[in-house]
């Protein structure tokens, strides 16, 4: 039952636009900012006053800037469930399944496209870098890249979203509603926590922030050209980051799916 759910939860996902236009964008974005890199300085690149850099750099670096990829997700997952409540379709499927299946449906499919997306990041680096290279400046293309930790990429900078996909899910259960569950996903994400990293800058509770868990994590990419990079004192190890990213998903995912068990969707 639970496959069922995921497909028809994939089927009416697939039919919103907002879904394809995250794919734009994030897709768009890789292939300029890496642009803009070769493109910005060919002298340099070309006389060797600035290194060519290698593939690693090519895959590791769109995935750095992936930030731009969490509102997106906020507002796909705040219209995902908080559409339920509006059009009533919640009542429907919760006939055949039950809420905490209904939910996790939800939460696995926002899990899975994010996933999707680290991977499309990775292809379009990869594409763009190769381009570049091979037919702007006819270099050969430096392979120095760990395969292995370039399969594990994805996978741990997914687990630094998944947070905020989770506590977008709780706004929308305990709002019921799709405008105000992404304007708090988006007010949290954007803006609160932005501000408290500016003003306590430093202090030692801001390394557990979401921002942070995801800059924690980010240091886990240099192992792709396998490369040693000393971790700032400011922020968690990546390791502790990623048990924490995991800890907040469950204790979010749980809360949400306590919340819905216990509501009138009727209501």
């Amino acid at each position: 039952m639970f496959l069922k759910l995921l497909s028809i939860e994939w089927t009416r996902l697939s039919h919103r636009a907002m879904l394809w236009v995250t794919l734009a964008v994030c897709a768009l974005y890789t292939g300029l900012s890496l642009a803009n890199f070769y493109g910005s300085n060919p002298v340099e690149l070309s006389d060797g006053t600035l290194k060519m850099p290698g593939i690693a750099f090519d895959l590791a670096t769109p995935l750095d800037q992936m930030l731009i990829l969490i509102p997106f997700l906020v507002i796909v997952a705040g219209t995902m469930l908080g559409n339920d409540y509006s059009q009533r379709t919640n009542q429907h499927w919760l006939m055949r399944a039950s809420r905490a299946s209904s939910l996790l449906a939800r939460f696995s499919l926002l899990s899975l496209l994010t996933l999707g997306l680290q991977f499309l990041t990775i292809l379009v680096g990869a594409l763009v870098g190769f381009y570049y290279k091979t037919y702007i400046y006819h270099v050969p293309d430096s392979l120095n890249i760990n395969w292995l930790a370039t399969i594990a990429a994805p996978f741990y900078m997914t687990l630094t979203n998944l947070p905020y996909i989770a506590l977008t899910l709780l706004f929308a259960t305990a709002v019921r509603s799709t405008f105000f569950s992404i304007a708090l996903g988006l007010g949290y994400t954007q803006i609160l926590e932005n501000l408290l990293a500016g003003i306590f800058h430093g202090a030692g509770w801001t390394k557990w922030l979401f921002t942070n868990l995801y800059f924690s994590a980010t240091f886990l990419l240099n192992s792709i050209g396998s490369r040693a990079v000393e971790l700032p004192t400011t922020i968690l190890s990546p390791g502790l980051a990623l048990l924490t990213s995991a800890a907040y998903t469950l204790i979010f995912l749980a809360f949400a799916i306590w919340l819905y068990r216990r509501q009138d969707v009727g209501g």
